[in-house]
């Protein structure tokens, strides 16, 4: 049976003139086990990692693989819930890699459920872009 992996980790550049978003410098492979296959986010694939407010970017790749899910022509076609779940499989992949001590199993609970709550219910960023947006299709 498969289990939630990916090849390797993302390798990005910051968009110049704009820290909050990154450029994919390579292919970054994931398996995912509730979408049950191999996906691809493409190099050139622009986002900004992970936007929740007060923890940004404290797990790049969960934040490249949600934003990918998140686009309009990702395949297979997947609802809102479904991409949170997908962002928590993440979460849970990378900070089990860490373990730790019970005080930091217990943050990294915490703070999942506050970053999956938070992309739950942000409004207009679903199915808006495609995966190839261009930095000015982004941010205008």
């Amino acid at each position: 049976m498969a289990h939630t992996t990916t090849l390797g980790s993302v390798k990005i550049e910051i968009v110049p003139g704009d820290s909050r978003y990154v450029r994919l410098l390579e292919d970054f492979l994931f398996y995912s086990v509730i979408l049950g296959c191999w996906c691809k986010a493409p190099r050139e694939f622009i986002c900004d990692l992970e936007s929740v407010p007060l923890i940004r970017g404290t797990n790049p790749e969960s934040g490249v693989i949600h934003d990918l899910v998140s686009r309009k022509d990702f395949k297979p076609k997947i609802d809102k819930a479904t991409g949170m779940a997908i962002y928590l499989e993440f979460q849970r992949y990378y900070d089990e890699m860490e373990s730790g001590n019970w005080l930091n199993r217990s943050w990294d609970w915490i703070r999942r459920g506050f970053k999956a709550g938070f992309v739950r219910v942000w409004p207009g960023y679903w199915h808006k872009f495609n995966i190839m947006a261009t930095y000015e299709e982004i941010t205008a």
